[in-house]
């Protein structure tokens, strides 16, 4: 069975790439693989060809539309392929993978999505309407796959009210190393912060605006002998640190900026919990990274993020930060529902090893 896989952008500490390109690793044992994409800035896959769409390695408005013109040609390649797996692509090469049916009926199309950022979290208003044409052409392109696969059943509902047969749409949760995210020093990063014995509650993510981590930082500047460690970059970087100085916090919040893929097991294994007040995911990685670590999560009831954290997971109301607060303050005063939380995270972050959810998500392509 050859492959080829049309996504928007192979980048390095980005856990969709991360999966997409394991998907391309096992592919490659049933047939030839082709990825085809805007930029790739990853390390080769043995076996794994790359095609740059719009003939550079740059994703842009200029890229995608030098894709759309090449619709043609694109699509005489990808007819050659019995399968086309679509991971959240961009809409320049989209009617190239519509027209490849034409050309070969057989050709299977199997839809990847992680879902779209609704358009009141996307800052600018050319990002605004950039989401808009995305979604505006994946809601047809999906009603013409052969399947959809998403990672929450909360995506699920949203992809199904776009007018998708549910019958199509499968839900098969994200895939991590878990045994590399249980592995980290943890003292080291205590060190390099200077955080000592103070309960440590950690954040990754990126820093924008719907991330809403100030009301992370509010929630734990007035509890004294309480540190956030903030891992991530974005927009929202300088805005937040001043919000930590001006709640007098400084000293207890510190910014880590974006941390190395290999370094974030030693992250995570020096807090004690993981936090987010995120107005939307369709299903957040770092959760399952800090359970498989065995760090207890404290969560809003919004998008699917309660549904990932199942039971290792304390949720609060979306925007409630002395709820937020409370939940630290659980975690960090009674031991027992500590450990208890700590068991559940184990036994949660195994439900999402990679090698366990890569075996039910080939056998959903080549069935």
């Amino acid at each position: 069975m050859d492959t080829a896989i049309i996504t928007t952008r192979m980048v390095e500490m980005d856990a969709m790439s991360n999966f997409t390109m394991a998907s391309a690793a096992a592919l490659k044992k049933l047939g030839r693989v082709s990825v085809y994409t805007f930029a790739y800035e990853r390390p080769a896959v043995d076996g794994v060809d790359v095609h740059m769409l719009g003939g550079k390695n740059r994703h842009s408005i200029g890229t995608n539309l030098m894709a759309l013109l090449g619709t043609f040609t694109l699509a005489r390649e990808l007819s050659m392929y019995d399968l086309l797996l679509v991971v959240n692509p961009d809409v320049g090469p989209m009617p190239a993978y519509h027209l490849a049916r034409r050309y070969n009926p057989a050709l299977k199309v199997v839809w990847t999505f992680h879902g779209l950022t609704p358009t009141e979290y996307v800052s600018g208003s050319r990002d605004r309407l950039l989401m808009r044409i995305r979604r505006l052409a994946y809601k047809p392109s999906m009603r013409r796959a052969d399947r959809i696969q998403v990672f929450s059943n909360f995506i699920k509902n949203e992809v199904t009210g776009w007018g998708v047969s549910p019958a199509k749409v499968v839900v098969l949760p994200f895939g991590i190393d878990s045994g590399k995210m249980g592995s980290g020093d943890g003292q080291r990063i205590r060190e390099k912060y200077g955080v000592g014995n103070r309960f440590l509650v950690l954040y990754v993510g990126r820093l924008v605006n719907f991330k809403h981590v100030d009301e992370l930082i509010k929630a734990v500047a007035e509890l004294d002998d309480v540190c956030l460690l903030v891992a991530g970059g974005g927009p929202e970087s300088e805005k937040l640190r001043a919000l930590a100085e001006e709640l007098r916090a400084g000293k207890r919040v510190t910014f880590a900026g974006k941390v190395p893929n290999d370094e974030l097991p030693d992250y995570y294994a020096a807090c004690d919990a993981w936090a987010t007040a995120s107005r939307h995911e369709g299903f957040c990685v770092p959760i399952v990274e800090a359970m498989a670590a065995g760090k207890p999560v404290i969560v809003p009831c919004a998008g699917a993020m309660p549904e990932t954290a199942g039971e290792a997971g304390l949720s609060y109301d979306v925007g409630d930060i002395n709820g937020l607060r409370g939940r630290i303050s659980m975690l960090r005063d009674d031991r027992k529902l500590y450990l208890e939380m700590s068991e559940k995270a184990i036994a949660r972050g195994k439900e999402f090893e990679i090698s366990r959810v890569m075996e039910k998500y080939m056998g959903l392509l080549s069935s």
